[in-house]
């Protein structure tokens, strides 16, 4: 009789011990998930946002210097002005599909200009009235309250 019990009891613990590796084994997968999305598309938003903060703050203070001198010749303009405004556009378009439409617009202001209302162009005053407004939303999307939380609990541990 007393094997018979023994053997219940060793079959009931195996049982339940891989059961318990089981549930463990989904709760892991579950975790790993989370953080393969954490690092592959909130990784690819967080780069975009700092490729935007620096084409940003690049390119203001290029218009800033530019519109108290500006430059000689085309040739100059293009080499100095016109390839901050490029990457800094480029970096708008990357950013672009993790921002709001509101958002949108304190980084791309646009003008109508005389060719007709579907042509717009960047209009650098308003571009450079907004940078703070921009610089301020860009240091939200990079460094969120969660991300502020998590840092106090880290160091609370």
């Amino acid at each position: 009789m007393n094997e018979i019990w023994v053997a219940t009891l060793t079959g009931s613990f195996t049982l339940l011990g891989v059961g318990v590796t089981l549930w463990f084994q989904d709760k892991r997968h579950v975790l790993e998930h989370k953080r393969w999305y954490g690092d592959h598309f909130i990784g690819d938003k967080l780069q975009s946002f700092r490729k935007l903060y620096v084409a940003l703050v690049d390119c203001h203070f290029t218009m800033n210097f530019y519109g108290g001198v500006p430059p000689r010749t085309l040739v100059e303009f293009r080499e100095k002005v016109s390839t901050k405004e490029q990457s800094y556009l480029e970096a708008m378009v990357l950013a672009s599909i993790f921002l709001k439409d509101d958002e949108k617009e304190v980084f791309l202001p646009v003008n109508k200009i005389s060719y007709g209302e579907e042509t717009k162009r960047l209009d650098w005053k308003i571009f450079t009235e907004t940078y703070d407004e921009a610089l301020k939303l860009l240091q939200q999307k990079l460094n969120p309250e969660s991300l502020k939380n998590i840092e106090k609990t880290d160091v609370a541990n």
